[in-house]
């Protein structure tokens, strides 16, 4: 009559389950032991079938199971601060649940199966002490060394140079970080401290050191978010490990089978282990059909599976799990990204949780959820992850779909490949299908970052596209796509008027109507921008205010710039000035220019002098400007003739001369007249040289 009792595991979000069957189960106990749990069954039961205990469950609650020989009682080791609950399921089953934490006051099972001795009975043997290894050193001190093999020890063909190696790399580490010190020589032991022999390592300790803790994820301790939340755990993300083995046609009846009892009552279980097999195979909404016989059960289970199977069919989730878990270091990441989409990412997305979930996740799964994932990433500016995430998708057996096509499309455009990505999103659209409007978007964009040449057909199919497209989220994209087409097509006036349907591309059509649209249809823009317009950088803002200034619209380029003041760039300084001298308003050319050290910045305030009657100081600026012969123009303005004489142009030394009033010649009234009359003959001489060497003004 005697049995082996079959001992089996399971795995759960929140504990681990054993499961001992044997027909011989009567009566059992269950209680506490020194280093776990153990259970007692009927003599009948003479041992215990272990092989497959450990195939469904890791070894971070229960890391051993065993008979013990004394007893043949079932041995239960435990590696975590955990509490065990045992159940008979049904006549033959006895299951114990291993849960993490306190066990719960009063439970019957933390008792020890074999009690104290009564009072008066034999004493159970004393505590043995621990190993105190310093009075092992210290009794081999005094033994003296043992005969033995001298180091270092022969390995034979085995090196430990890779060991060696690993050390050593370790230390130094420890080193860098400032956890190891390193020192040349040991200090001395304290008189009253034991000696130990110097040995080739620094400490060897059984268990762990003060200070550091060993713990696996499900200790009690857990990963937590940034306000102190709970992390879900990567065992209640395990997509990829929730599929049975063959076909997909061939997992769908053994997965749901079991969810009704004979009397018509749900099997959590059962449920909980079908819906996990729908959303491993991407069946969202068949899983929360599901889900729904659940009837209020395994409510924590239900509601993280409830909100994968919105996610995994990428539909909006009203109310999240995964909030505010972005930053967990476990599959967490992954689905709380998910579920924010199309919303930017946070910045504190912990972004290789995010790229190693999704290189885990079945291979249908990642070429479904992967190209939206990506993309938020590139938008993000995080090229890194997203690399991770299209690598991943890219090495999926079989052709690509048109989504993951347009996906290296779009990472070829962040990347600025904007040929290779023009290329592949027009063999998308000449395949047709769902994706042509996305490929025609992405055919506009790459055309603008690169060459800014269009196919002519192009901006006919848009129209075309947007008109499938209303109301849904690609419409924004092929608003802006058609405002950028008719630009690069030199419609320009076509493309402003578009602009109130994609404002956020202001800056990019600017960009090229500054350079490239016509006279008449610059001016009115420009001047019905020029009072309110939406943010562009200052490059632009120059380019236009320049254009406006060249065109005699100084005023329109004012309103352009702005304010401009001492803190803005030089060139907007410069630019300013310009302006507000072409509009005669020399003291705000000085007051914009103040401080600013440069030629073309002198230059403008000879300008403004000049306008202001300062006609010396006009001359100083133009001069340090390096303008020397509008410099010497201006010093015949100031009528200072001596100085003119000397260092004034040489056509006008001579003129500059005949300034000063002639004194009279000696002699008489003949000989003064005929001295008068060959001066003025010489002046006339002078005179005329003059005006032949300086040119009318225009």
């Amino acid at each position: 009559m005697a049995e082996t009792a079959r001992v089996t595991g399971g795995e759960h979000a929140d504990f681990t389950r054993i499961v001992v069957e044997a027909k011989g189960i009567g009566d059992w106990r269950f209680g506490r032991a020194n280093d776990g749990y153990e259970l007692e069954l009927p003599p009948e039961v003479t041992g215990y079938d272990v092989t497959a205990a450990f195939h469904k469950i890791p070894r971070d609650r229960v890391t051993a199971l065993w008979r013990a020989p004394e007893n043949g009682r079932l041995r239960i080791g435990l590696a975590c601060p955990c509490h065990a609950i045992a159940f008979e399921f049904r006549a033959g089953i006895v299951v114990i649940d291993i849960h993490s934490g306190a066990p719960p006051q009063g439970s019957a099972f933390e008792a020890p199966l074999d009690p104290p001795s009564p009072e008066g009975g034999q004493d159970p043997p004393p505590p043995t002490a621990g190993y105190d290894w310093r009075a092992a050193v210290r009794a081999e001190k005094a033994q003296g060394p043992e005969p033995g093999v001298p180091l270092p020890l022969p390995t034979g063909e085995i090196s430990l140079d890779p060991l060696r190696d690993a050390l050593l790399a370790q230390i130094s580490r420890g080193s860098a970080e400032g956890v190891v010190d390193v020192v040349e020589t040991l200090p001395k032991p304290a008189a009253e401290a034991p000696v130990i022999a110097e040995s080739p390592w620094s400490r060897v300790a059984v268990g762990e050191l003060p200070g550091l803790r060993v713990a696996g994820e499900r200790d009690g301790l857990g990963a937590m978010t940034a306000d102190g939340g709970r992390c879900t755990t990567d065992a209640e993300l395990d997509l990829a490990n929730w599929g049975l083995d063959g076909p997909v046609v061939g997992q769908i009846g053994p997965g749901r089978s079991g969810l009704l009892s004979e009397f018509d009552d749900p099997q959590p279980e059962a449920i909980l282990r079908a819906a996990r097999l729908h959303l491993h195979l991407g069946f969202g909404a068949e899983a929360r059909q599901i889900l729904q016989m659940l009837q209020g059960h395994e409510a924590q289970d239900a509601a993280i599976l409830t909100a994968l199977s919105y996610l995994v069919d990428q539909a909006p989730l009203a109310h999240s799990p995964f909030a505010e878990q972005e930053a967990c270091d476990t599959a967490a990441a992954l689905w709380a990204t998910l579920a924010r989409l199309p919303d930017p990412l946070p910045r504190h997305t912990n972004a290789d949780a995010v790229a190693r979930s999704f290189a885990s996740l079945p291979p249908h799964l990642r070429s479904y959820l992967g190209p939206p994932l990506v993309d938020a990433f590139l938008a993000a500016g995080q090229e890194e992850p997203a690399r991770v995430m299209r690598d991943a998708i890219q090495r999926l057996p079989g052709p690509s779909a048109h989504e993951v096509a347009m996906m290296e499309a779009r990472f070829n455009l962040a990347e600025g490949g904007a040929d290779r990505a023009q290329a592949i999103a027009s063999a998308v659209l000449a395949e047709g299908g769902a994706a042509g409007g996305e490929a025609i978007v992405t055919i506009v964009e790459a055309a603008f970052q690169g060459s800014q040449t269009l196919d002519p057909a192009v901006p006919a199919l848009l129209e075309t596209y947007l008109q499938e497209a209303k109301a849904t989220p690609l419409e924004a994209d092929l608003l802006r796509a058609r405002v950028l087409a008719a630009a690069m097509a030199g419609d320009y006036a076509s493309a402003f008027l578009y602009l109130p349907q994609a404002p956020d591309t202001f800056a990019d059509l600017w960009s090229m109507a500054a350079l490239n649209a016509s006279d008449e249809v610059f001016l009115a823009e420009a001047a019905a921008s020029a009072g309110q317009r939406p943010y562009v950088n200052w490059v632009l803002t120059e380019q236009v205010a320049r254009r406006l200034l060249a065109l005699g619209f100084p005023d329109l380029g004012l309103k352009w710039l702005g304010k401009v003041d001492a803190s803005s760039d030089p060139d907007l300084r410069l630019l300013a000035a310009a302006s507000q001298l072409a509009l005669g308003d020399a003291t705000a050319v000085l007051l914009t220019l103040d401080g600013l050290s440069s030629t073309d910045a002198d230059g403008l305030r000879a300008q403004a002098s000049q306008q202001l009657g300062d006609i010396e100081k006009a001359r100083q600026f133009s001069l340090a400007a390096g303008q020397i012969e509008t410099g010497q123009r201006l010093l015949t303005w100031t009528q200072d003739w001596p100085l003119v004489e000397a260092e004034g142009p040489s056509n006008w030394q001579g003129a500059a001369a005949l300034a000063p009033p002639l004194a009279d010649p000696p002699g008489g009234s003949i000989s003064r007249g005929q001295a008068q009359a060959e001066e003025s003959a010489a002046a006339r001489a002078v005179i005329d040289n003059l005006l032949q060497s300086v040119a009318v003004p225009g």
